[in-house]
């Protein structure tokens, strides 16, 4: 399946000052299918060491050596290395060592092309004993597919040409529309979608959903051997229920302290589970030089898995949308929040803000904030056209922004809008755009 970040690996290998590159991202998101595309689609040679399953003995010796380490993966894989290779090593953060001697192939051999991928990497690397070699490897973050890359696994292509090109017409809103229900119970993990386009059956799909899901529970002992499994799993299972609301830990577990549960939703994050959204002053760029880190919500990684865990079938998902999310508007948040999160960082990593006030008379809350160039952006997601703008309104007049994107099922507009508060009318330029076109926002504002 079409990958975009194909596009940044290709990037990469022809770069004259070619860094090792390490693929991050949480589990089953496609990063070692990621590679093998790439590679196949460029005809390269890849020699690929699963260190899961493979010890490289040549990093078991103090004195390391990085043409032993090379003829042991020639050795192992029975491939000569050239010019068109590329080193994969796939599961990097079960060898620390390994990591740290990344450093080798950029000072001593920059010639050889080499990727490594890995879940848990954040968690690893935050190891109070782990020296990790800055300025000598590159990072990309894989999140799940997009709506975009879904439309292409369905043969949905000229659809998305259509979205790409801003056509609203009739028929390709009510066929964008009809996909995006399917995106919201298969989501964009590349096993459930494959399931989806080869098997055609939503219960296989559902059963792939939860067999990851299991996957991250099974990952939890790895996370901290301090904290207790059964708390970590307590934890993840409450957060669903407090998806795009303010963190409240007692909420969470009540039967736990607070810096407890913030210990573990932190390694929930680190592990890309959980998405933070983080309050931001909003004033300036960039957003995260005003973050409160004390103030945030969090998302799921993956629309598809939260409707697992919530158990909502095809059929639930459709009402919801013919009720524009009146019940279950988080759906919708959560949608939007896994296409933002990684819109322009995939090399920086998952970033996501919004905008709180809940002090005082003008209590405001923006869904998300965004930065396209030097511009600061606030989002709402609304379930409907009806849906008021109050949150907007106070916040353009206090950062004296005059610009606001609303995202729901409603159809594409840009229009002037007007509100008064107190005795200042004030007056925004609104674009609405549909949940299907979220891969185009930056193209819209730009129009």
């Amino acid at each position: 399946m079409k990958r975009i970040a194909e596009e940044h690996l290709q990037h990469w290998f022809t770069k004259k000052s070619r860094q090792p590159l390490i693929i991050s991202g949480a589990r089953q998101v496609g990063k070692s299918t990621l590679v093998k595309l790439f590679c196949s689609s460029q005809n390269l040679q890849i020699l690929e060491i699963n260190l899961e399953k493979i010890k490289l003995q040549s990093l078991s010796f103090d004195d390391f050596n990085i043409q032993n380490l090379l003829d042991e993966i020639q050795l192992k894989t029975k491939q000569k290395i050239n010019e068109q290779t590329v080193i994969f090593f796939d599961e990097i953060q079960e060898s620390p060592k390994l990591l740290k001697s990344l450093r080798y192939f950029y000072e001593e051999r920059p010639e050889i092309a080499v990727i490594s991928a890995g879940s848990l990497l954040e968690i690893a690397l935050k190891n109070d004993q782990f020296s990790f070699p800055v300025g000598r490897v590159e990072f990309f973050h894989l999140g799940p597919m997009t709506f975009t890359e879904f439309l292409w696994a369905t043969k949905n292509d000229f659809l998305q040409e259509k979205i790409e090109q801003l056509d609203f017409s009739p028929a390709v809103v009510s066929i964008a529309k009809e996909q995006l229900r399917n995106f919201y119970y298969v989501g964009g993990m590349p096993k459930a979608v494959k399931t989806f386009v080869e098997e055609n059956s939503l219960v296989n799909v559902r059963d792939v959903q939860n067999q990851i899901l299991q996957t991250y529970v099974a990952d939890f002992p790895k996370y901290n051997a301090r904290i207790q499994v059964e708390r970590i799993e307590r934890v993840f299972y409450s957060a669903i229920n407090q998806l795009g609301k303010k963190i409240i830990y007692q909420k969470i577990d009540p039967d736990s302290q607070s810096r407890d549960i913030r210990r573990i939703i932190e390694l929930l994050i680190d592990a890309r589970v959980l998405l933070p959204c983080r309050h931001s002053g909003s004033n300036s760029v960039p957003l995260a030089g005003e973050v409160d880190n004390s103030i945030q919500k969090v998302y799921f990684l993956d629309v598809g898995l939260v409707n697992a865990m919530m158990r909502l079938d095809l059929e639930a998902i459709d009402q919801e949308m013919k009720n524009n999310f009146n019940s279950k508007g988080m759906i919708a948040e959560q949608f939007v929040a896994q296409h933002l999160a990684y819109i322009d960082n995939l090399t920086a990593g998952p970033e996501l803000f919004y905008w709180l006030r809940d002090k005082g008379s003008q209590k405001g809350e923006i869904d998300f904030i965004i930065q396209i160039k030097n511009q600061i952006i606030p989002i709402e997601v609304k379930a409907s056209e009806a849906g008021h703008l109050k949150s907007l309104f106070y916040f353009c007049k206090e950062k004296k922004k005059n610009l606001g994107i609303k995202i729901s099922l409603d159809s594409f507009s840009v229009k002037k809008v007007e509100h008064k508060i107190g005795e200042q009318q004030i007056e925004l330029t609104l674009f609405s755009i549909p949940q299907y076109a979220i891969t185009q926002i930056q193209k819209i504002i730009a129009m």
